[in-house]
């Protein structure tokens, strides 16, 4: 699984609540809705870890802006709070008892959110240590290769 920059996440998290939307307004259960309720669920971990990286973005990351990062994260927040807001009222409307089909479906999401906001950190961390063990491998082949320069200078220029 990899790392989906906000922008990408935040339209597959709108895609994914209109697709909930229009098939609960068709008459579909919430099972036949799996597919775009796992990629809202999804998405919204990407965003999640994207954004509690904050500080973490390495070095060019300092200048990239991050009053306007912050700024568009706020203004996406919104707008998907405002899409859950009008998914809500259309689960009330539409469903059968739908208060409590909500509330099921957002500890569901919730859940499937942590597990791949989890999955995602893993991920991360172990591009991380693949990169350290690059550097340090590079690191010891340059002393080596000094060292062998250096003995060779010693042992055949003298």
């Amino acid at each position: 699984m990899a790392l989906i920059d906000p922008l990408t996440a935040f339209a597959a998290i709108k895609t994914g609540i209109s697709l909930v939307e229009r098939g609960i307004k068709a008459g579909k259960e919430l099972h036949e809705l799996a597919s775009p309720i796992m990629k809202w669920a999804s998405n919204e971990a990407h965003l999640e870890t994207h954004s509690s990286r904050k500080g973490n973005t390495g070095f060019l990351g300092k200048f990239t802006g991050v009053e306007q990062d912050a700024i568009a994260a706020f203004i996406r927040k919104q707008e998907i709070e405002k899409k859950r807001a009008e998914l809500r009222e259309i689960f009330l409307l539409y469903l059968d008892d739908g208060l409590n089909k909500w509330e099921q479906l957002q500890k569901e999401i919730a859940h499937q959110r942590a597990l791949n906001k989890q999955r995602i950190k893993e991920q991360i961390a172990r591009k991380k240590r693949f990169r350290n063990t690059l550097i340090i491998l590079g690191s010891v082949s340059l002393a080596v290769t000094i060292l062998l320069i250096e003995f060779y200078y010693l042992a055949y220029v003298k």
